[in-house]
């Protein structure tokens, strides 16, 4: 029941006339009800009772509807007094007017804080909600991450002790794409950004030997999770048996976004240059599949893999 009543109170009607049209039904029932009562209590200060009506219409139509409940009550309340009032009385009257736009003016100003307040409480009340929703979806869509990162790292695993270090490797990076989203409350972070952070790890002496290219693109957070996981396991590869295993490699990431028939579209190239030559047999596994299969669900995904002379290649794209 109470929160039924403060989300009532925090709401109002949304046109000004609903506002002002509830004012004045309230300040004509305020009005029936103390003309009803003139024969038992007489005409005497009718605007005491007439403050509680103009609480009313404020807590429940706010400072427009008070405003006009007040002004109607005010013009109802000297046509009451105007009969009986005489020489001093008018006096009296008078001060009983300004006294009671006075209350009415301050009650109007209490319930508005009033309605703010609570406005704001319910606002937060969503806001928490919506949070918890959010948290319990990314939180069972990370477990899913973690969880398919162990079946696959695990499964027919010979070496237990070097699955388990490239299952630590490729949480690292998981845990390097929610802190990028964290910051970025969870919403979009650049691809320059995603990429920096992902390939820190793996930078070489001297640094252009990892050279990034592309404009500053925003990723969503599902695929800045996918390409980062992808990054990991394409800069390990490369440290282990590519361009970056030995002095000469060189590996070059490029991207650029084409704008099509109003449809923008991601387009990403990982080329390895200088080092071993690549045997396909290096990227056999978990590894392979996750770079041609991580992206699936993102919008027209496309992935290859390929091992030309010069170094291993990756190409991605997906639409934005």
């Amino acid at each position: 029941m109470t929160d039924f009543l403060v989300q009532r109170i925090a709401r109002q009607p949304r046109s000004l006339a609903a506002r002002m049209a509830l004012g004045l039904g309230l300040a004509v029932v305020g009005l029936g009800v103390r003309l009803a009562l003139q024969p038992y209590i007489g005409v005497g200060a009718p605007f005491g009772s007439f403050v509680l009506v103009v609480l009313a219409a404020s807590v429940f139509g706010g400072g427009a509807a008070g405003a006009t409940c007040t002004a109607l009550l005010s013009v109802g309340g000297v046509l009451m007094l105007a009969p009986v009032v005489q020489g001093q009385a008018a006096r009296r009257a008078v001060l009983s007017v300004a006294f009671f736009l006075a209350s009415s003016g301050f009650v109007i100003w209490i319930v508005s804080l009033l309605r703010a307040a609570l406005s704001r409480e319910v606002a937060a009340r969503e806001s928490e909600r919506l949070l918890k929703l959010e948290l319990q979806h990314r939180v069972k869509n990370t477990l899913a991450v973690v969880q398919s990162l162990a079946d696959q790292t695990f499964r027919g695993a010979t070496d237990t002790t070097a699955a388990r270090h490239d299952f630590a490797a490729r949480l690292a990076a998981l845990a390097v794409a929610h802190d990028l989203l964290v910051e970025a409350s969870w919403r979009e972070v650049t691809l320059r950004t995603l990429a920096e952070k992902a390939l820190e790890p793996f930078q070489p002496a001297p640094r252009e030997r990892l050279s990034l290219e592309g404009e500053p693109v925003p990723i969503a957070p599902e695929a800045a999770v996918a390409l980062t996981l992808c990054l990991h396991e394409l800069a390990t590869n490369a440290a282990k048996y590519g361009a970056l295993s030995g002095a000469g490699g060189q590996v070059r990431l490029a991207w650029r976004v084409d704008a099509t028939a109003g449809r923008r579209r991601l387009a990403l190239t990982w080329r390895e240059t200088g080092g071993p030559r690549p045997a396909p047999g290096d990227y056999r596994g978990f590894g392979a599949r996750l770079l041609t299969r991580a992206l699936a669900a993102q919008p027209g995904a496309e992935a290859d893999l390929s091992f030309p002379a010069e170094g291993a290649s990756w190409t991605a794209g997906f639409d934005l």
